[in-house]
């Protein structure tokens, strides 16, 4: 049965007799949206436990065995929500075959998928039965960007002028994990300076895209990589004449260690909060991003961050000195001394 988007959002109690949903699409924000809905719904009562399933861990021959030893309640009692992550479709056969032959009526299945073509095997099957949900999820267009930008601040208590939510709509992404990772920097910012009020300046640090040789100088930084400083950050900055662009992306870089740090603080594992981040972490680099995580401490990267936005703010004003104290910054953070730590 295929179900619309914003059908499902705004009506997501309409679809609680369903046991089997399907939620795909070049959108993983609304994907993932649609799964916490189901759980949502499906879990009031606090009796499912959910169990994620990621495809590079599943074979064919183990798709039998999941089904049967979820098929009744653990020891605790719950009855079983079996989410299983997708990233293609080689297992499609095996999971149609063994959900057209369920009879737990207490078993959730989702399945949460990247892009599928329209001669897709598991689209047509969703699509089709009357017992199972399809949903398919696009970019965002700009009522719903606007309404979740809106509505994701005023639930962080962050109140803004229309003006500014016109601002982030027409910077951000149509992708809603990126528009999500780039409204927590601005709530972590928020909370960090709580007294301060929101102007169009606040919001400068917004992502912006890099090449390759770019990101392995910004990760150098954070590791605290001397050699070839110099070299590097004249190329970077055409020696010193745009220091606005490398601030720009140490901002990003290390909200990202932040927006993680904090998720793991709240109970998130390390390898689920990395996943979360988008754009995602290219697997070249996740070694040493995973390292620069235990590098610091929230409060410290809270402090970075803050030296890092006062020099940009510098900058902007036009303030002589600001090449200089912005360079000597640096500077200290690359001799500073460290351990590696977990908090």
């Amino acid at each position: 049965m295929i179900v619309k988007f914003e059908d499902f959002e705004k009506k997501s109690e309409n679809y609680r007799s369903f046991r089997f949903f399907l939620f795909y699409g070049p959108n993983y924000g609304k994907v993932c949206d649609c799964a916490n809905l189901t759980k949502s719904f499906k879990n009031v009562k606090q009796d499912y436990e959910v169990i994620n399933f990621f495809s590079d861990e599943i074979k064919k021959e183990d798709l039998s065995r999941i089904f049967l030893e979820t098929s009744t309640p653990n020891i605790f009692g719950s009855k079983n929500f079996l989410c299983f992550h997708l990233n293609s479709e080689k297992i499609s056969k095996e999971m149609i075959s063994i959900i057209s032959k369920e009879t737990n009526k207490d078993l959730i299945v989702v399945l949460k998928c990247h892009q599928l073509s329209p001669r897709s095997s598991l689209r047509s099957f969703f699509e089709k039965n009357n017992y199972s949900i399809s949903v398919a999820c696009y970019e965002e267009s700009e009522s719903e960007k606007k309404t979740y930008i809106n509505n994701f601040l005023q639930n962080e208590g962050v109140k803004v002028s229309a003006s500014l939510i016109n601002l982030l709509n027409n910077n951000l992404s149509d992708q809603r994990l990126e528009i999500k990772s780039e409204l927590e920097k601005i709530i972590i910012l928020h909370k960090s300076q709580p007294e301060k009020k929101f102007t169009h300046n606040s919001f400068s640090f917004l992502s912006e895209s890099l090449n390759n040789e770019d990101i392995k100088f910004i990760f150098s930084i954070a590791s605290k990589e001397k050699k070839g400083f110099v070299k590097n950050f004249n190329k970077f900055t055409d020696y010193g004449s745009d220091n606005i662009r490398l601030i720009t992306y140490l901002l990003e870089h290390f909200f990202r260690l932040l927006v993680v740090k904090v998720k793991v603080n709240e109970g998130i594992d390390v390898s689920s909060a990395i996943r979360q981040l988008r754009p995602p972490i290219f697997f070249k680099h996740l070694p040493e991003f995973r390292q620069q995580l235990t590098m610091f401490t929230i409060s410290e990267l809270n402090f970075v961050i803050k030296k890092l936005l006062i020099s940009k703010r510098e900058f902007i004003r036009g303030k002589w000195s600001s090449p200089t104290t912005f360079m000597l910054n640096l500077i200290v953070f690359l001799s500073s001394k460290f351990s590696p730590r977990n908090s």
